[in-house]
């Protein structure tokens, strides 16, 4: 790899950028090609373990990936949620898995590469440590309940099938127990004597041969919110205060079509939450289980920040935020949410994804795309060229 990156250091100005970003400063880069932008961000990228790409459209996540992954094996796409039809199954459990990947990355402290979109910071969610206190470590020789550990797979996310085929499924026979690990390329098999694990054992899906024998594994949730009983419980409460509070608005404004529907979708809420709890998706109401909600960014406060095209960047959260904003002001309005599901936005504007670069979490690299000569640019040099920008994103902390 030195090959090609040794030769970047004859770059002017190569080496006063790297320092700069050593002293948590932010470094502009113009007038380079994609080809030139990538093999600069992995040689800048050399001293940290932990680096964020972001850019402007998924479209561009894969390029970026698809360019990216020849310098670095540990780079992985961040894909962001739809914040709008967020029950939509439009990809399955594609997005979740690939999320929840990146997740397992960062709980192990691995060295770690992400690529997302302005969106996939926008999405608000739940610390590590609520995934990292409930993955599920079975060792040989360990005492289980086989009631309990079906019950707790299902507050995993996990659906019990026949057979398991895809991440995200057990299966349940006698005493052998099929789970496929919603990280993992391939399900674990683990037999019972009595309430004794006996052995484990990875296999494969399709031929159910055996790959290799375990001594312990770590099943990971295969939801990014797993919920116990009680905490969905509690929220519920929650979300039963504030329907009375908003219907009674409703019904005094004079609009009793909206409050009966606003009551009618609660009580939807209500049933699944207390008769098939492991069915109900938490992500749209995060606000009423999570008191401090956070960004991707947060987990990213010792690490490399690489924007690509800031301008653009910007314009693809503007857009974001008003699509979000005027779709959640008309759901809200005719009675299909709550208050707490629409407001939100106040979070993404004032905190998720724009946040992490008022508080300069370490350093930052924006790449811009002007023609010319590759040039590099300190922080305040740089961000001259756009105000709009540092009116956006540089502003006062608050």
């Amino acid at each position: 790899m030195k090959a090609l990156t040794g030769p970047l250091s004859e770059l002017a100005g190569f080496e006063e950028a790297k320092k700069n970003l050593s002293d948590s400063k932010c470094v502009g880069v113009s007038g380079c090609v994609d080809s030139q932008k990538w093999n600069l961000a992995f040689s800048f990228a050399e001293n940290y373990s932990d680096r964020l790409i972001i850019t402007y459209s998924d479209k561009r996540v894969k390029e970026i990936y698809e360019d990216y992954r020849l310098y670095d094996k540990n780079v992985r796409m961040f894909p962001a949620k739809d914040a709008i039809f967020y029950q939509a199954d439009v990809h399955g459990t594609k997005i979740t898995r690939e999320r929840i990947g990146c997740y397992k990355r960062l709980i192990m402290g691995l060295p770690c590469t992400l690529i997302t979109t302005f969106g996939g910071l926008m999405n608000a969610q739940a610390g590590l440590d609520i995934l990292k206190k409930r993955i599920l470590r079975i060792s040989v020789g360990d005492t289980l309940d086989l009631k309990e550990l079906t019950r707790g797979l299902c507050t995993l996310g996990y659906e019990r099938t026949y057979q398991v085929e895809s991440g995200g499924q057990f299966a349940v026979r006698g005493g052998i127990v099929d789970v496929f690990d919603f990280t993992e390329n391939n399900p674990y098999r683990i037999e019972l004597w009595g309430d004794e694990v006996d052995s484990v054992r990875s296999f494969d899906a399709e031929s159910q041969r055996s790959i290799e024998r375990l001594e312990s594994i770590s099943i990971y949730p295969a939801c990014e919110l797993p919920l116990t009983e009680d905490e969905l419980l509690e929220g519920l409460k929650k979300i039963d205060k504030e329907t009375e509070k908003a219907a009674a608005a409703f019904t005094k404004a004079g609009k009793p079509e909206e409050a009966h529907r606003l009551k009618v979708h609660t009580e939807e809420v209500r049933e699944q939450i207390t008769e098939l709890p492991w069915t109900f998706n938490a992500d749209s109401y995060i606000r009423y289980f999570c008191e401090d909600l956070l960004s991707l960014a947060d987990f990213f406060k010792d690490g490399l920040f690489i924007l690509d095209e800031p301008g653009r960047i910007l314009e693809h959260a503007e857009a974001v935020e008003t699509e979000f904003n005027e779709s959640m002001k008309a759901r809200l309005e005719k009675g299909y949410i709550l208050g707490g599901q629409a407001d939100i936005t106040k979070m993404f504007r004032n905190k998720f994804g724009r946040d992490f670069l008022t508080t300069k979490p370490d350093s930052v690299i924006l790449f811009e795309k002007l023609f010319g000569q590759c040039l590099f640019h300190p922080d305040s040099q740089f961000l001259a060229h756009f105000p709009k920008l540092r009116k956006k994103l540089l502003h006062e902390r608050k």
